[in-house]
């Protein structure tokens, strides 16, 4: 019998730990996990909007190809693969990369804005937000940014000011109130990520249940 994935939507800041969170919960459910990010969904720089001062603003649900993300997302919960080009910031001339993602009966969906787009949200079973000190969400975001991406410091601190703390405040954190569990991202995460296992445990339907158990 086809299992109907259980689909769970993660947002928070940029830098509030989200990436982390996803690995954490791969590692638990190996291949019976599906991870998704909207973050592989920007559109070129040519479809980017600007700023006032000229600089491209990524932060903003216009970037990204929803539709897209929406068709990839039907397609696995219909259990049918399918087949992403990996995102480059930064770097516009890499060659395509193109990932094969396959259906699994936990599907996870990470990014800023998965809670914004209704159609989107509309597919989710269950929403975790993931809260975190403004100032460490910086740090992370900053040396990110630069030991990562390449993006220099005067860049990016004009995107923290001008682009990420606007977004949040207008597309994500009003959405807190909405989800089903808010996660404090403070210190050793071991147990938060205990909970969410226990929470995909006792809200998931029992045919996932059955899958993840291997009845």
């Amino acid at each position: 019998m086809q299992v109907k994935p259980f689909v769970i939507g993660i947002i928070g800041l940029s830098g509030s730990g989200k990436t982390h969170y996803v690995n954490a919960l791969r590692k638990v459910f190996a291949e019976n996990i599906t991870i998704v990010g909207f973050d592989d969904y920007y559109k070129p720089l040519e479809f980017q909007c600007r700023d006032e001062f000229g600089e491209v603003n990524y932060d903003l649900p216009a970037a990204l190809f929803s539709e897209r993300f929406h068709n990839d997302l039907m397609d696995l919960i219909a259990y049918k693969s399918v087949k992403i080009p990996k995102y480059h910031f930064e770097n516009y001339d890499a060659p395509e990369e193109i990932i094969v993602v396959h259906p699994s009966p936990i599907l996870v969906v990470e990014g800023l804005f998965v809670l914004d787009y209704p159609e989107i949200d509309a597919l989710l079973d269950y929403r975790i937000f993931i809260n975190c000190d403004l100032d460490l969400c910086f740090n992370r975001r900053l040396d990110r940014d630069i030991k990562e991406r390449g993006i220099p410091l005067k860049r990016s601190l004009h995107q923290w000011e001008y682009h990420v703390m606007p977004a949040f405040n207008t597309h994500i954190l009003p959405h807190e109130h909405r989800c089903n569990l808010v996660i404090e991202n403070r210190g050793p995460a071991d147990s938060n990520i205990q909970n969410i296992v226990k929470q995909i445990y006792s809200q998931a339907h029992p045919t996932v249940l059955e899958k993840l158990r291997g009845d």
